[in-house]
This record gives C-alpha cells, structure tokens and sequence, in this order.
C-alpha cells in the first residue's frame, strides 16, 4: 500500500473502548477538574477550622450524628460492587450481570439520596447560619449533587444495555460510568472524613 492509498475501510476501528477512546480521556479530564473543586472545599473546610474558630463545630452546634452519615456513606460504597461487577461482567462478554449490576446500584444511590434528605432535613442549622453551616452544606449539597449525577448517569447505560446497545468491544459508555460512580464513592469517603470524623479528631 502506497503512502497516499487510504486503508480500506474494514481495516479502521469503528469501536474503541479505554484508553483508545476519546471519551475515555475526557472523563479523566472531568474527573481532574472535579477533584480539584472537591479538593479547594475541603482545604476551604479545614482552614476555617484552623485560623478562623477556638471551637469546631461553632458555639452552640453539637458535633454531627455520626449513625445516618455511616449509613449512608456504607450503602453508598457497597453501590460499588454492582458497578464493578457489571463493568467486568461485560468485559467478559456477560451481559447478564451488566443489565442487574447497574439497576441494583441505582437502587443504593436512590437509597443514598433518601437517606441524605433525611439528614439534610434534620440538620440543625442552615447554610446562611455561619461559615461552619455554609461550607458543611455547600460540601454535602456538592456531594449529593454528584451521586444524583452518577445515578441519572447510570439509569441511561442500564436502559441502554437492557435495549443490548453494548457488547465487549462496544462498551467505553458502561466503562466511563463506572469511573464516575467510583470517584463519587471515593469523595464520599473524604466528605465522610471530613464533616463528620474531623471534627471529633481536631
């Protein structure tokens, strides 16, 4: 084949999956941008503690409940395991736990968000009430935000694999879910640490 002669077309990949896909990267580069937001809330979070308060939470605000929170925050890492079963199962070519792993997780991120509404409801002050409230909010709210992403995320790949749109080589869709879901388990961790074990640790 001459250097001016094109490919035949057979020979071009028409699926691509990984780190041969654009889509790939550009969830890497979302998923750099959005640490790096979850990162400055939380330095925001300890730096008011350190410079701005002698107690933490403020006078007058108990330390959070920790019982809903680790609730929560243990369905929301179990919702990890579908997702990482479904991924691979489809890499195997078994599409069977591709179309129950994801509505299965769905299902604990629905349950994540009832459980943080129940919280967000009972919580004893408002985001207007002091910097404390505002950044405990602002980091919750951002959090929850990010699990209701994932969870929408998801519902659309599962209709999807239910309709049999993926298969082994067709698959960057499920593979750049799951890298969401796991990064929104991972903040969870780091916004458990910090609203709820932090203050009874500094």
């Amino acid at each position: 084949m001459s250097a001016t002669t094109a490919p035949p077309a057979e020979a071009l990949p028409v699926e691509v999956s990984g780190t041969q896909a654009p889509l790939w990267w550009g969830m890497l580069v979302f998923l750099a941008v959005d640490s790096t937001i979850f990162a400055a809330l939380i330095s925001s979070y300890f730096y008011l503690r350190v410079t701005q308060a002698e107690t933490w939470p403020p006078a007058g605000l108990a330390p959070p409940g920790l019982l809903l929170p680790a609730l929560s925050g243990a369905v929301l890492l179990a919702s990890a395991g579908p997702v990482l079963w479904a991924d691979r199962g489809l890499r195997r070519g078994d599409g069977r736990a591709l179309r129950l792993g994801l509505p299965l997780a769905c299902a604990l991120a629905a349950l994540f968000l009832i459980l943080k509404a129940v919280e967000f409801v009972a919580r004893p002050y408002l985001w207007s009430t002091n910097a404390y409230g505002s950044l405990v909010w602002t980091i919750d709210g951002a959090h929850a935000a990010h699990v209701l992403a994932a969870l929408l995320q998801a519902v659309v790949v599962a209709v999807l694999a239910w309709r049999g749109h993926f298969t082994p080589r067709r698959r960057v869709g499920v593979e750049t879910a799951a890298l969401f879901w796991y990064f929104v388990v991972a903040a969870g961790l780091a916004v458990y640490a910090t609203l709820y074990l932090a203050p009874r640790l500094i």
